[in-house]
């Protein structure tokens, strides 16, 4: 008669008996969760924004407040939306924010948009905008 293998239980009193910790179990998904959020950094506007205000405070304020002065310029703010964020450049004593893309709802219902730049000094007021 055959007897069948027996494996005892671990005992978990004895380091020896535990399973090895390994870094290839959490470097290879850390690694993968990090090229996916870099990914669609470019694509998630909240993601954008939490990436420059915490590398470029400056410059996340001064889009914020372009922002809102476009939003205002609309002909109808309450249907109107930030399209496309732009760009912000420093210059020696404010930031420009140029080539801020605002949507609103036309008159005959449809989308229509403008586009929107503006200068902002240091303490976050808006110097000067352009619309087109």
């Amino acid at each position: 008669m055959v007897e069948p293998n027996y494996i005892p239980p671990i005992n978990r009193g004895n380091p020896a008996n535990r399973p090895r910790f390994r870094i290839g179990r959490i470097l290879f998904p850390l690694i993968f969760a990090i090229i996916v959020l870099v990914a669609l950094s470019e694509r998630i506007p909240v993601i954008q924004d939490a990436k420059d205000k915490l590398l470029n405070p400056a410059e996340y304020q001064a889009r914020q407040a372009c922002h809102a002065t476009a939003l205002a310029a609309a002909e109808q703010p309450a249907y109107a939306r930030i399209v496309d964020r732009g760009d912000a450049h420093p210059t020696q004593g404010a930031v420009l924010v140029e080539g801020v893309t605002v949507g609103e709802m036309g008159k005959s219902g449809a989308e229509t948009t403008f586009r929107f730049s503006c200068y902002v000094d240091p303490d976050g007021k808006v110097a000067k905008t352009s619309r087109q």
